[in-house]
């Protein structure tokens, strides 16, 4: 599938789809060396049974993996990914039931004479990992229950999870079944009256921003809290809201543990 998607188009001896598998051999053993290091890391595996007899550690160079990475960047990371996941969900019976969404920041290093790109900026943004003296760029990720990712995506260091991880659900759902009923799950930050206008009627699980007027009631109030069956450490509160002009179900939950430990 992937060689009918990125043909040849110059005279290296493997095609892309092995390089590719390459690729992800190498980035299992994190492996961060430059390019023209990549045969060194196959020097002591057995590649005649990974890529066939045919396949060399020469043939494994950094022209054939550059051109490779070019040709994914031309046909466009996020497409190939999603087709590869697509073909594989036709054929294998992974379940869509929960759709976990979320994003996480990238730190890098260095300068480039001409930072200027036509896909994302590499900019400076709220770092999730503390490093705000760095540049970075945002990586969405959408998996299933079993952590399967099924939709990823990069976006401009400054980019808001606001609209990202609306965008990577909007995209993953176009491209499922019709009669897949997934339950799509984000964090507060995706919990937006836009978001939830535009999620249309797609089932959604989020957590309530405390900074919300509805929310600012609701933890402010006198509620009836009933006892959790199923777990007697928490007790609950449910109530239906029109937020963002869409009927939902709210949950409020009291976790007696924690109530202790604040007094």
């Amino acid at each position: 599938m992937i060689d009918e998607k990125l043909p040849k188009e110059r005279d290296h001896n493997v095609p892309h789809s092995v390089c590719i598998l390459a690729m992800v051999l190498n980035g299992l053993g994190f492996m961060g060396q430059r390019l023209y290091l990549f045969p060194d890391y196959f020097r002591t595996i057995s590649i005649g049974r990974l890529f066939g007899d045919s396949v060399t550690q020469e043939d494994l160079n950094q022209y054939a993996i550059g051109e490779t990475l070019d040709r994914i960047v031309k046909y466009g990371p996020t497409k190939l990914f999603t087709e590869i996941t697509l073909h594989i969900m036709n054929r294998l019976p992974i379940p869509v039931h929960c759709l976990h969404a979320d994003t996480t920041s990238v730190s890098v290093y260095g300068d480039y004479e001409d930072e200027e790109t036509e896909y994302i900026d590499i900019t400076f943004g709220i770092p999730k990992n503390g490093r705000w003296d760095l540049k970075q760029f945002v990586l969405s990720l959408i998996v299933n229950q079993h952590g399967i990712p099924l939709f990823m995506n990069t976006h401009s260091g400054n980019a808001s999870d606001k609209s990202t991880i609306l965008e990577a659900i909007k995209s993953l759902k176009s491209s499922l079944r019709p009669e897949s009923k997934a339950y799509y799950i984000a964090d507060s930050s995706f919990y937006t009256d836009n978001n939830i206008k535009n999620i249309g009627k797609s089932f959604c699980i989020s957590r309530v921003p405390a900074t919300i007027t509805e929310a600012k009631e609701l933890l402010n109030a006198n509620l009836n809290l009933k006892l959790l069956k199923s777990d007697e450490r928490y007790s609950f509160y449910q109530t239906f809201v029109d937020y963002g002009e869409v009927k939902q179900k709210w949950v409020l939950l009291l976790s007696h543990k924690m109530k202790e430990k604040k007094r």
